[in-house]
């Protein structure tokens, strides 16, 4: 696997946005589905130091970004090659993760194909979708649908494609703590007032007709270590989490239930397209969306390649929270095959958010195709199958 990945080495151009911009409601909606990373660049690797004095104008990225792509053996696979390198710029709305291991795995299936992806880092997905917004990049990855649809609302021309993964939050609690009615008038953490950790806490209260004193604690890590030292009774916190909280702490927890139980609908960690740019370019569009499926295909039928996918991402974890992390994965089956973006779990994630005001439309009457490429993956999963 060659590196691909860096970060913002300078202050691109495109985060010089107008003070109108900054106004609009969408830069204050919740982020990236990881939105406790609070990381806004990582190191680069020594290509991309080279490259960062002379980052693309919007022009020059639409130049590169266009190519024509020829069929080299329909019938293996129906795959494509494109006949000249085609260059394109993804972000990610946070710092990296395990969020982003499809969407590298992606990115390795589509260099085969001369289609090379460059992988940037940013801090939340507001910001990842202003990349798109001011033409500097075709893919925002790592977005929260109530971001996505806010910049739509706006009349920012972007469309969640592909879902990373299934829920991957947990609902962690003390010990003495093993139900949701135990927690009537306990303390549960969450990331701030207005994000994805939040809104998951205010279902949970109504859901469940229990009320909670919520604490503002930023950082799924940090949360996770005020429970194992028992200063919060319950926090939302990312599987990864709770993994690593288990190896030092495991008797200081419980976990009541995960999202994915929960909430099992609902789309997370979304890849969103520059829907302007897809269909200027739908040949293109299709086989990045087509790669999509497969690097979620390849993590969940090839552990050692997930496992190493997640090392060469995450250098600094520990190699056996990653072990461990990806065998969560693989158990919960939180990489679907299929993109998990269907007219059922695009209704299902705008309802949960209209409900809690997260977004401004009304679910009833809203055009999911505003919001949601369902069409393109759809096309994506006629070519490869569905499984």
């Amino acid at each position: 696997m060659k590196p691909r990945t860096r970060g913002f080495l300078g202050v691109p151009v495109w985060l010089l946005l107008p003070v109108a911009l900054l106004a609009v409601g969408w830069l204050g909606a919740c982020g990236d589905d990881d939105d406790d990373d609070d990381a806004t660049s990582v190191e680069s690797t020594e290509e991309a130091e080279a490259e960062a004095t002379t980052e693309p104008t919007g022009e020059e990225t639409e130049a590169v970004a266009e190519g024509t792509v020829e069929s080299t053996s329909p019938e293996a696979e129906g795959t494509f090659v494109a006949e000249e390198r085609i260059d394109l710029v993804a972000v990610h709305g946070s710092s990296p993760d395990f969020i982003a291991l499809p969407t590298l795995a992606a990115w390795d299936i589509l260099e085969e194909r001369n289609i090379h992806v460059e992988q940037q880092y940013v801090e939340d997905g507001a910001t990842a979708i202003q990349a798109i917004a001011q033409g500097q990049a075709q893919i925002a990855t790592n977005i929260a649908a109530n971001t996505g649809v806010a910049a739509a609302e706006q009349g920012v021309n972007v469309k969640e494609v592909v879902g990373a993964q299934r829920m991957s939050w947990a609902l962690a609690a003390r010990p003495e703590f093993a139900t949701l009615e135990d927690l009537q008038g306990r303390s549960i953490a969450v990331h701030s007032d207005v994000s994805f950790t939040k809104t998951v806490a205010d279902w949970f209260a109504e859901e469940y007709g229990i009320e909670m004193d919520q604490l503002i604690i930023p950082g799924s890590e940090v949360r996770a270590q005020a429970l194992a030292n028992g200063e919060i009774d319950s926090t939302i916190i990312d599987i990864a989490d709770v993994v690593r909280i288990s190896q030092v702490s495991p008797d200081s927890f419980t976990v009541v239930t995960t999202l994915g139980e929960s909430l099992g609908d609902l789309i997370s960690g979304g890849t969103f397209i520059d829907a302007d740019w897809a269909d200027e370019n739908p040949e293109i569009a299709l086989e990045v969306t087509k790669a999509m499926v497969e690097g979620l295909r390849r993590l969940s039928s090839d552990r050692d390649y997930a496992v190493s996918l997640a090392q060469e991402a995450l250098p600094e974890e520990d190699p056996q929270v990653v072990e461990d992390v990806v065998d969560q994965y693989l158990e919960r089956e939180l990489w679907d095959p299929n993109g998990f973006v269907t007219e059922a779990t695009a209704q299902a994630t705008l309802d949960f958010y209209a409900q809690f005001g997260q977004v401004d439309v009304d679910p009833a009457t809203a055009d999911l195709n505003k919001y949601f490429a369902i069409d393109l993956l759809n096309q994506a999963l006629d070519a490869l199958g569905r499984e």
